[in-house]
């Protein structure tokens, strides 16, 4: 038996593309550690009491701080589950990593969204386009990039309006096992 490629995952995607379903499905199937940037975000803004946007828009220095700290865990031994928009571009050259991209059609977001919000459909767009425009803009601004949902990035990009979570994680897992594809002889 040959030993795992893949010793850390990454799961990174737009606001309700399922990254936080998807990655706590990983760390509950593993058995793995899970890190959220987004989970420790709205943490740091519940306890400076701000906005999510405005603990993230308003403070670079965090922003650097928590990416950076991501991509030395990456580094570091074991395994691990991370979630983050920035978390599969943190890990581009560190070997033993799974990035995973996770795509998803405005509409199923703007209705996902409102769902989990419970506000409507226009309300749901407008944060949603919002949070996107603002966070990418700042994105931008700090890392002088704008690519960071660009496929070539990443080793598995999954479109999560075509599958359910559980079709999600069963094609991270076959990922994870068996890196490259099999052929039929």
């Amino acid at each position: 038996m040959t030993a795992q490629k893949y010793t850390k995952i990454t799961v990174s995607g737009q606001i309700c593309t399922g990254k936080t379903t998807l990655y706590k499905a990983l760390g509950a199937k593993l058995g793995w550690p899970t890190f959220s940037t987004g989970q420790f975000f709205r943490d740091y803004a519940a306890k400076h009491q701000l906005s999510i946007e405005s603990a993230a828009e308003q403070n670079a220095t965090i922003t650097k701080k928590i990416d950076y700290q991501v991509r030395e865990m990456l580094k570091g031994e074991g395994k691990m589950v991370v979630e983050g928009w920035m978390a599969g571009v943190m890990a581009e050259s560190t070997p033993g990593v799974l990035r995973v991209l996770l795509t998803c059609q405005n509409p199923v977001r703007y209705r996902r969204f409102a769902d989990r919000e419970q506000t409507t459909l226009v309300e749901a767009k407008k944060q949603v386009t919002e949070r996107d425009t603002n966070w990418l803009a700042e994105i931008a601004k700090i890392y002088g990039r704008s690519d960071i949902f660009a496929p070539k990035h990443y080793d598995l990009v999954i479109d999560t309006t075509k599958f359910t979570p559980p079709q999600i994680l069963r094609r991270v897992l076959e990922k994870l096992l068996w890196p490259t594809p099999i052929r039929p002889a």
